[in-house]
Formats: structure tokens, sequence, C-alpha cells
């Protein structure tokens, strides 16, 4: 199991609200990322951290449909 960090936020906003979820795969978490942005009035992006780098963008539209990115690829130094 890892441990994912989400951080949700209307767009533009900077981040609103950040929680942790464990999941036995990154398809699991951006899952329920995507039940969460779609079900939400008031957060539309969401970045998912694994162990402290940027795995996904997850952003939903006007329909609340979300979809989800790649994210950045960052080297630790």
């Amino acid at each position: 199991m890892t441990i994912y960090t989400i951080c949700f936020s209307a767009r533009g906003t900077g981040v609103l609200r950040t929680e942790s979820i464990v999941a036995e795969e990154a398809q699991a978490a951006i899952a329920l990322v995507k039940r969460r942005l779609g079900a939400s009035r008031t957060f539309q992006e969401a970045r998912v951290f694994e162990e402290g780098e940027l795995r996904f963008n997850v952003s939903s539209d006007a329909k609340g449909l979300a979809t989800a990115g790649g994210g950045e690829t960052r080297s630790r130094s």
C-alpha cells in the first residue's frame, strides 16, 4: 500500500484542502480523486503526490467530468 497526498483547489486559488489516502496503486487514488472532483462544487483541481513527488494533475470541467494527466517529473537533489 502506498500513501498519496492530495491537494484540492479551486482553479487558480491555491490549495484549499490537503488529505492523505492509502491505495494499492496510483489508478485507485486517481479514481477516488476523480469521484470527489466530479461531486464537488468547490474544488476543480487536484494534485496527487507520491512520496513528495507530483505524480498526477486531475481537473474537472464545468460539467463535473474529471480527467487526469501526468505530473511533472522532479529529480531529487
